[in-house]
């Protein structure tokens, strides 16, 4: 029962030991492929073979662990639509039951790709714009084309409308140098359409080429190395979404189960780290910037049904980036 192995993952967390519930919550990287080259992704140090997720690779991921998954989502460092198999692999989540999401660079939404996104697409859909200024986005979204995404934006919003069944949409904005004067524009930019939630996401970049102030988080264990492993393109296991080349693999799905890695070796090691206070001795812990929920806030996140928990994220994180870089 997911419910029972949130309670485990938030206790092992807060009394930092060693254990965690079995995986309720996952990211498939189905592809490291990308057609941009964003400033802020930690994509541009990866030194992975690009390549795309197999459907044996991605059919044992769903099979053997849907009875515990509540939420994966289909991301990574690559772009989802550029997966041939994107659209059978979001059928094999809906068979077996297991609630969807994918964000989006928006390049590829052309009507053909927006119709199918609206007919069979995932539960939860991020289009993720970052800004609604020519020269800033075309900064941060290098190789995108300003005019053609946002016109793709506005013509997806608009074939949504009276729809009776439709994903969860949200629209993105990375709070951070080139878009933080920015956010009241993003706001107003949208007033006349229909989305589900906006969310001003934290700027998370684990690399070392960006300079941006104010954009370091608390230095406690990490949440995620209880909550949220990552299966990269290739079958390799790592423990969070910021391990770009798999430095901290705990094992590949094609040898080993989901959660026999996720129960033991290294990944019990890596948590034994960081509830000792010896996360700088992990190189990639020590310089990452990734969110982390206080207790109360992680609390409350084990209580409820992960889909519906990430319905309600962008509205907390908003706040939160709110509060913390006004």
């Amino acid at each position: 029962m997911a419910f029972t192995d949130r309670v485990k993952s938030l206790k092992g967390y807060l009394a930092g030991s060693k254990t965690s519930g079995k995986v309720y919550r996952l990211v498939i990287e189905i592809t490291n492929a990308c057609n941009l080259k964003c400033t802020m992704c930690p994509r541009n140090e990866m030194k992975r073979k690009v390549e795309y997720m197999t459907e044996e690779i991605f059919e044992k991921i769903i099979v053997g662990n849907h009875k515990n998954l509540e939420f994966v989502s289909l991301n990574g460092y690559g772009e989802p639509l550029l997966h041939p198999s994107l659209f059978e692999y979001l059928e094999l989540c809906r068979k077996y039951k297991v609630p969807t999401g994918i964000s989006t660079n928006c390049t590829r939404l052309n009507s053909e790709m927006a119709e199918k996104l609206l007919t069979g697409g995932p539960d939860q859909l991020t289009l993720a714009i970052d800004s609604v200024e020519k020269e800033s986005y075309e900064k941060v979204r290098v190789e995108a084309v300003f005019d053609t995404v946002l016109e793709n934006v506005k013509k997806f919003l608009k074939m949504r409308e009276g729809r009776k069944k439709h994903t969860f949409v949200v629209l993105q904005c990375i709070y951070m140098t080139e878009t933080k004067d920015q956010i009241r524009d993003f706001y107003r930019y949208f007033s006349d359409y229909k989305y589900d939630a906006i969310r001003i996401r934290q700027l998370t970049y684990s690399g070392g080429t960006r300079r941006d102030t104010n954009y370091r988080n608390r230095y406690s264990p990490c949440y995620w190395l209880w909550t949220e492993p990552m299966i990269l393109s290739n079958g390799t296991v790592v423990p969070c979404c910021q391990d770009v080349n798999g430095a901290l693999a705990l094992g590949n799905i094609k040898e080993k189960s989901l959660s026999e890695m996720w129960e033991e070796g290294h990944i019990i090691e890596l948590r034994r780290k960081h509830a000792s206070g010896e996360r700088a001795s992990i190189p990639i812990c020590k310089k990452c910037n990734m969110y982390q929920p206080g207790a109360a806030l992680a609390t409350e996140a084990s209580i409820f049904d992960t889909a519906l928990v990430n319905r309600w994220v962008p509205v907390i994180e908003t706040t939160i980036s709110f509060l913390r870089y006004r």
